[in-house]
């Protein structure tokens, strides 16, 4: 009677644990399919798909690059406002590059990581565009001063 009913609480707890441990794990792939762009577990996920149906772009340049990117933007925002302007854009050649190479796969999932990776890029092209206006108006508004001291106001 004794190893039964320890037999029972071990098959509940095991149960449970199983349990536990698969929602999380759905849970984690939900949040990775349900975001627009790469971010929160996302550009992993991607880099498993592409791994898995394009392994010959994802030992190129431009692969890495992108991901080096994606990565910025996901762990340091500073770092990733001070990339250089070459690495902006073999971002972009990158982009492009990944977008030709998710038309050749097969699959709604391609097309849905394609789409995904246009997203990311744009949003990052914005941000870039946004920092160059930014420091545009601040060089500006450093010289107006100097100006106004000059003619005496």
């Amino acid at each position: 009677m004794k190893n039964s009913f320890k037999s029972v609480i071990f098959a509940l707890v095991f149960g449970s644990f199983m349990t536990t441990a698969n929602i999380v794990k759905a849970n984690d792939r939900d949040s990775a399919n349900k975001e627009v762009i790469l971010v929160r577990g996302a550009e992993k996920s991607f880099a498993d798909f592409m791994s898995k149906n394009a392994k010959k772009l994802v030992k190129t340049n431009d692969w890495n690059i992108f991901t080096e990117v994606v990565t910025l933007y996901n762990a340091s925002p500073s770092k990733f406002m001070t990339v250089s302007a070459d690495k902006k854009e073999a971002f972009v050649k990158a982009v492009e590059n990944i977008e030709v190479k998710l038309d050749k796969v097969r699959g709604e999932e391609a097309k849905i990581w394609k789409k995904k990776v246009t997203t990311t890029a744009a949003v990052v092209k914005v941000l870039w565009n946004y920092q160059s206006n930014v420091e545009s108006t601040d060089t500006e508004q450093t010289v107006a001063p100097a100006a106004i001291e000059m003619l005496g106001r």
